[in-house]
């Protein structure tokens, strides 16, 4: 999942262990020993609410600035006790205390300041650790601080060196260099391109080929010959009217003293929630324009009006990422200055200048007269998979969000107990699976999945048998080859019967299946956990784990709109009980709330939304178009069930509106997703979503929509991660929709539907949940969110709602992702093909048995040969550490002519070998001793 850039002044980590209360402002405020970025945040919003009091167009003024400088300067002493403080204080010195308070030049003791609190972040932070794991990294962002820091010390370098003052700006600018140096030592930027400070920028994490320097060629781009031939006069105009001051104070991005002096900088936005702004009422050709362009499609995108006065200054800062700006001069001022990472550019009329306004940049006006009127627009990165269609040969990585880390050797695997015979027990005592041993009226031959019928039953004996296969390969036992041979009859019947049901076949596979088990199970119930060391899987993402609310996590959808991560779904929850069940989550923060037309719930959604108070801005509400999806109602018919749905919710737009099935299709969807679309134009909708999709169904859907999808709803459960029927794409859904960025929800991440399995119960998760001492159904959800899959869990009582919103004071390690992982192929693989495909063969099911040494046998369990005297060990001991196989052992020992015995530990791998065992000791983990024939 990509890891958005966003400007420190935006970064918020909830705080965790100790606090302290300082008094500032009108009431105490609390500040965290541990996490600076709480600390950072907090200390933000209350600098900014000073610095803007009583600003509004009529009086530019900060009449708080005094003061505000004081207050910084109180927390910048209480530093060296409190180092949690050194964030907080060195970004309020740089939103709030860059330039002098009576003059336009850089507060250089302000800003040295500012550096060296940062540099001091990076240490209690300790982001210069080269073994920092990588979600720590970004979780604590360290790739923002580090930019951050080199930005400070070159700026004031440069400052001093603009003043002539040549040993301080040497010294300076030396601190910068170390300090680039430093960072390009650690992993995550080990394998990049950068050779200067000035080199540093966000774009090339998103597209590390796509490196272009500060400024692009203006024919990569046809958006700035366009641009070029844009007819100017009514900029001009605007520029000249006097509301444009005004205008500037709309939809406003200023973060804090941005510039210097006051009103010398100015920028009118044309763009607010979309391009019907006051604005545009003074720009309509350009807002018209600017507003069916695709380059415009993305969240970082936006376009405004910039005036630079004589005297103006516009501090060094780092855009947002990734996206490229497009400075189309308006007025032209002999003076005016731009630069760009190392570039200095000047504006001239005609010139479209394509830039990445990620590396550091800033503006300045020296000269003495005539203003510099500039049309900025950002767009969307061309490496973004949605706009690859509008540029010739790009040379773009694949978007990950976070650069590859370096590393100089693989990292240590981890360890983890997998409890394979218990769960092939567990999935083939199932009361539900009982039911169906035979087709009755208690297991009718029903064509859908779902329930107890047939096609469910032999998927859970599919999970059963699989799980067998991994006990018995994992065990190391002396198999019978007949009965690998019978459990490949049942998986290959189970494959056949789906494929095509046939009502005869049914019987014969459950009854071998059921003699399987039958003679296997007191084995089976003698079967400890299996000690394996697991490979990693795929890069989990970065989820919190530091006890904030579950409201406060959140996930960015492609069109800038945000959705609480951990929401609260409706399914199957109708009248009275729906209603305190909805109001019950929005009491316990929960924001995110999910219904559909065919749920028949949203009346009461809606009373409870009401009678709650909470703002409607806080919620985010998603809902389904179910009959006209499925084509039980004509396409026309939209509109009114969509009004109809509104008036249930009592509200007047939908956060997400969504197709509830992958239903119609052709012509008819087309007509469907335009009546949709029409809604967004509306302003009825903000984002349009799908629920039930397969990669096929999206990449149709794809080919002609205007309005893209941006939100995918699908099953995502440990056994079905996306589809409830696996595709052959070898793609999974998951990944199609982050490359396409859409953002997944997942439902039933917790029930038995659309199968028998209850994986609430399942032995697997169940050791999970025991190893993290939380309830199962914290880590199915807790699973899903680090696989950046939004979740919307059901439950009725208060006790359950709290139990599924408890997610985020608790993580999951690699390994335990890893065995979660896992559990899809133990559900779906075949005896001669692992699926899914796109999942890693964690469980080593798609691999050949290893097979055991026939020179050995089982001598003993629960017992270890006496280590003592020393004469007793065979010439090679040990292996050397655990998370051995016993196939290795015994072909260690069969190397050694003094070797006769062996102890192999199943839950640890380690390995013994012995010349002799005439005695013998208790041992635990899973002993076995071995003799050799």
């Amino acid at each position: 999942m990509r890891m958005p850039w966003l400007p420190l002044a935006l970064l918020a980590l909830s705080p965790s262990l100790g606090r302290a209360q300082i008094t500032w402002a009108p009431q105490p405020m609390s500040l965290s020993d541990s996490d600076d970025f709480a600390n950072q945040q907090r200390l933000y919003e209350l600098l900014r609410q000073a610095y803007f009091t009583d600003y509004e167009a009529a009086r530019p003024s900060h009449r708080l600035q005094h003061v505000l400088s004081e207050e910084l300067s109180d927390f910048y002493r209480k530093v060296p006790a409190r180092p949690s403080l050194a964030l907080a204080v060195a970004m309020g010195k740089y939103h709030f205390a860059w330039y002098q308070q009576d003059g336009k030049e850089m507060d250089v003791h302000s800003v040295r300041e500012a550096a060296e609190l940062l540099g001091l972040s990076i240490q209690f932070s300790q982001c210069d650790r080269p073994d920092l794991p990588s979600e720590v990294f970004f979780q604590r962002m360290c790739h923002a601080r580090w930019p951050y820091a080199i930005l400070l010390f070159s700026e004031l370098g440069r400052e001093f060196a603009s003043r002539y003052l040549t040993e301080e700006a040497a010294d300076t600018l030396e601190r910068a260099v170390a300090t680039f140096e430093t960072m390009k030592r650690l992993p995550y930027y080990a394998n990049g391109p950068w050779q200067s400070p000035y080199d540093v920028n966000f774009n090339e994490e998103f597209f590390p080929a796509a490196a272009h320097g500060p400024v692009w060629e203006k024919a990569q781009v046809p958006l700035a010959e366009l641009l070029g031939s844009l007819p100017l006069e009514e900029l001009r105009q605007l520029g000249e009217d006097p509301v444009f001051d005004a205008l500037s104070f709309e939809h406003s991005r200023l973060e804090g003293q941005d510039s210097w002096p006051e009103g010398a900088w100015r920028a009118v936005e044309f763009k607010g929630k979309d391009w019907q702004t006051r604005a545009c009422h003074f720009a309509p050709r350009t807002c018209s324009f600017l507003s069916t362009r695709p380059e415009l499609g993305c969240p970082n995108a936006h376009a405004a009006l910039v005036r630079l006065r004589p005297g103006g200054r516009l501090k060094p800062h780092f855009g947002a990422a990734p996206a490229l700006q497009l400075h189309v001069p308006v007025l032209e001022a002999l003076g005016a200055r731009m630069s760009v990472g190392n570039r200095t550019l000047s504006f001239k009329l005609g010139e479209v200048l394509v830039l990445d306004g990620t590396f550091i940049r800033q503006e300045w006006h020296n000269g003495v007269r005539g203003e510099q009127l500039v049309l900025k627009v950002t767009i969307c990165h061309p490496c973004e998979e949605s706009q690859r269609p509008l540029y010739g040969a790009l040379t773009c990585a694949r978007p990950s969000g976070q650069r590859a880390l370096a590393s100089a050797a693989p990292a240590p695997a981890a360890a983890a107990s997998v409890p394979f015979a218990a769960a092939a027990l567990w999935a083939a005592g199932l009361p539900e699976l009982a039911r169906c041993s035979a087709i009755s009226e208690q297991c009718p031959p029903d064509s859908q999945h779902g329930g107890p019928n047939p096609l469910s039953a032999l998927n859970t004996w599919n999970y059963a048998m699989n799980n067998l296969r991994a006990a018995l390969r994992h065990s190391a036992a002396n198999v019978d080859p007949e009965v690998m041979t019978a459990i490949g009859q049942v998986q290959a019947g189970i494959q056949s019967f789906l494929g095509a049901p046939s009502l005869e076949q049914y019987a014969p596979i459950t009854q071998l299946a059921e003699q399987i088990f039958e003679a296997l199970r007191p084995w089976l119930q003698q079967q400890p956990p299996a000690a394996l060391v697991l490979p990693r899987t795929r890069r989990s993402f970065a989820v919190p784990a530091d006890g904030r609310s579950p409201g406060s996590l959140a996930f960015r959808l492609s069109n800038g709109v945000e959705m609480p991560a951990i929401g609260f779904g409706t399914w199957k929850l109708e009248g009275q009980a729906c209603y305190e069940a909805v109001t019950a989550a929005l009491r316990l923060g929960i924001r995110h709330i999910d219904t559909a037309e065919a749920y028949q719930n949203e009346a009461e959604i809606g009373r409870a939304l009401r009678e709650a108070q909470v703002p409607r801005e806080e919620v985010f509400l998603a809902t389904k178009a179910t009959s006209v999806a499925l084509g039980m109602a004509e396409t026309q018919y939209l509109d009114a069930i969509f009004a109809n749905q509104l008036q249930a919710l009592q509200t007047d737009y939908l956060d997400v509106y969504m197709l509830h099935a992958a239903g119609v299709s052709g012509e008819k969807l087309q007509e469907v997703w335009r009546n949709m679309e029409r809604l967004v134009d509306l302003g009825r909708v903000r984002a349009l979503g799908v629920s039930n999709f397969g990669i096929e169904e999206l990449e149709a859907l794809w080919a002609f929509a205007r309005v893209k999808p941006v939100y995918l709803q699908n099953i995502f459960k440990v056994y079905k991660q996306g589809e409830q029927i696996l595709g052959k794409s070898p793609l999974s859904v998951l990944d199609w929709a982050q490359e396409h960025g859409m953002v997944m929800v997942g439902y039933s991440t917790i029930n038995s539907w659309p199968h028998l399995l209850p994986p609430l119960e399942d032995p697997h998760v169940l050791q999970v949940a025991s190893d993290v001492q939380r309830t199962p159904s914290q880590v199915l959800h807790r699973w899903a969110l680090q696989h950046g899959v939004a979740v919307i869990p059901k439950a009725s009582s208060v006790e359950r709602i709290r139990e599924n919103a408890a997610l985020l004071d608790f993580e999951l390690s690699e390994s335990q992702m890893a065995q979660l992982d896992g559990l899809a192929t133990l559900s779906e693989s075949t005896e001669g093909e692992k699926r899914p495909s796109w999942r890693e063969d964690v469980f080593g099911l798609g691999q050949p048995a290893p097979a055991v040494a026939a020179s050995f046998v089982e001598a003993m369990r629960d017992q270890q040969c006496i280590r003592q005297p020393e004469e007793v060990k065979a010439t090679h001991f040990t292996l050397g550490g655990g998370g051995h196989m016993i196939e290795h052992c015994q072909k260690a020992c069969e190397a050694q002519a003094d070797c006769g015995f062996l102890v192999f530990y199943e839950q640890t791998g380690f390995c013994h070998m012995f010349r002799s065992c005439q005695q013998q000791l208790p041992a635990s983990d899973g002993a076995v001793l071995w003799a050799r024939q």
